[in-house]
């Protein structure tokens, strides 16, 4: 059957530019984006951790490698890449595969570049590049929902209304999308220039929403159909992003990557939020510095490099932090079996190595905070 289906997309530009440096004194807390040398161990932060496979030899399924993770329903789902596939995952919360929900390399409603995924009547809305799709649970491709080129890589859904977070400058920080009206063309700038922006979001609970854009230097969250500024950002002794932008005033595109590039400043690397933290990565120059906030008493930890002295095991990168105040840090088998324990006094992930070196499966190291 065909569906016609006429979309409109909605720009909105609220509050202030998304280019516009924050209004100071105004009694927000502050993230500080500050540069540390620090080597911690990792109990001074995290109070236990173990380990999730992911059985996926057991499903006679490869896994490359883990771009995003999520929670939605309940379920693990995972945003991996192979080669030139890449496809959504569903897990149990025990590792057990369910099913794949969307790939890029299979079916006949193939969704060419899947971005981000949220739950949607009763399946899925993936975002793609070329557009927002409905699949059901089951994996089945359903229906285009909006067809258009989307100017970012994730979105939440209000209202029966999308909202993408814009990595496209000069359009607010999100556009709307919404049914039954004419689409609104957005320019896109070359692709080089759209990749410096990649924006962040970050859900706390189901209907709370943080959103952090490369363009702005304020967190915004979102509640009942507005945005409220949340938190102001500020560097420790370089611009921001957002500042050099505002001062590429008319550069043409090979003056402003040279500029961004050849200027040492600040740049989001990934946040995550939940209701008691925030456990944000960034760059200062070419200097990458982690910060854990509680945001109980707004205490704040920042280290340059962690060390795993709990069990022996890997410290990575983590790719997401649930409600539970866990991050989820993605471990692929190769560097399971490759990691030297090099403390002997806390060597318990030799046991780790040996079972996965008999199943090869990756993991998902799950590290508790304080």
């Amino acid at each position: 059957m065909k569906h016609t289906i006429i979309i409109l997309l909605f720009v909105t530009l609220f509050v202030t530019s998304c280019t516009e440096k924050p209004v100071q004194d105004s009694g927000l807390p502050e993230i500080l984006l500050k540069k540390s040398q620090d080597i911690l161990p990792i109990s001074s932060f995290i109070e236990n951790l173990d380990y999730l496979e992911l059985k996926v030899n057991e499903a006679k399924i490869e896994l490359g490698d883990i771009l995003t993770i999520k929670k939605l329903d309940g379920d693990l789902i995972i945003l991996q890449r192979r080669a030139r596939e890449i496809s959504f995952i569903r897990f149990t919360q025990k590792g057990d595969f369910i099913n794949t929900i969307v790939s890029n390399d299979e079916g006949s409603g193939r969704i060419k570049k899947p971005l981000d995924i949220i739950v949607y009547q009763n399946g899925f809305a993936v975002l793609a590049e070329d557009g927002i799709y409905l699949v059901g649970k089951d994996g089945k491709y359903k229906s285009k929902l909006i067809s258009a080129k989307m100017p970012g890589t994730q979105f939440f859904e209000s209202n029966n209304r999308f909202y993408v977070v814009n990595d496209v400058p000069g359009y607010g920080l999100y556009s709307l999308y919404s049914p039954n009206t004419k689409v609104k063309k957005v320019s896109f700038p070359e692709e080089r220039l759209k990749d410096l922006g990649r924006s962040n979001l970050a859900a706390v609970g189901t209907k709370n929403i943080s959103l952090v854009s490369s363009y702005s230097d304020t967190v915004f969250a979102y509640n009942n159909a507005t945005f409220e500024p949340e938190y102001l950002i500020e560097s420790d002794g370089y611009p921001s992003f957002a500042e050099m932008w505002r001062n590429t005033g008319d550069k043409n595109d090979i003056e402003t990557l040279k500029y961004i590039h050849n200027t040492h400043h600040s740049k989001i690397k990934s946040y995550f939020e939940n209701k008691h933290y925030i456990f944000i990565t960034y760059w200062l120059g070419s200097h990458q510095t982690s910060a854990l906030i509680k945001k109980q008493d707004w205490e704040a930890t920042y280290f340059a490099e962690a060390v795993n002295n709990i069990d022996g095991g890997i410290w990575d990168n983590p790719s997401f932090l649930s409600q539970q105040n866990e991050l989820y840090i993605p471990i692929t088998a190769y560097k399971v079996s490759g990691h030297k324990i090099s403390d002997k006094r806390h060597n318990e992930f030799e046991k780790v190595q040996l079972h996965i070196a008999a199943t090869g499966n990756p993991v998902l190291m799950r590290c508790r905070l304080k």
